[in-house]
């Protein structure tokens, strides 16, 4: 089996917001992110999602870029990009602004499956996610035929 770091280069870079001084860099098992000239490794051993979470508040500029990127390597994004660490981490971490984002996000990608709407299930009834998040979270799930 291929894995996926042989299919794209050593360091590839999968997001980018000039503005923003933004860089992510995917390494096959790690990220590499670059904000305003401060570099941050991650990997998926030692995760911590705060580095990504700008991405959402770029929905637009970043959407088309992963799309560009799956489509050239003929990948998930779940494979280039730690979709379902950085919503465990939004979750756990009670993150209600980031996540409400990462839902806008995951709509705009098309990229709710049986995982992620099981992780946003775990929002049901926790008040340190607002009224407004958790009905979104809900009317989601349902709409597309997930157990709420």
């Amino acid at each position: 089996m291929i894995k996926i770091y042989e299919i794209i280069l050593v360091e590839e870079k999968i997001i980018y917001l000039p503005k923003l001084q933004y860089n992510c860099y995917f390494l096959g098992d790690s990220w590499k992110v670059v904000y305003k000239e401060k570099v941050q490794n991650i990997s998926v051993n030692s995760f911590y999602g705060y580095p990504f979470y700008i991405v959402f508040e770029n929905i637009e500029a970043v959407s088309e870029q992963l799309r560009m990127l799956t489509k050239k390597y003929h990948v998930l994004l779940s494979d280039i990009f730690p979709i379902e660490l950085i919503l465990k981490d939004m979750v756990e971490n009670k993150q209600s602004y980031w996540l409400n984002l990462f839902v806008d996000f995951i709509l705009e990608m098309n990229y709710l499956n049986e995982n992620i709407a099981k992780i946003l299930t775990e929002t049901k009834n926790n008040r340190n996610f607002t009224q407004v998040l958790r009905h979104k979270i809900r009317r989601i799930i349902l709409l597309n035929k997930y157990e709420y």
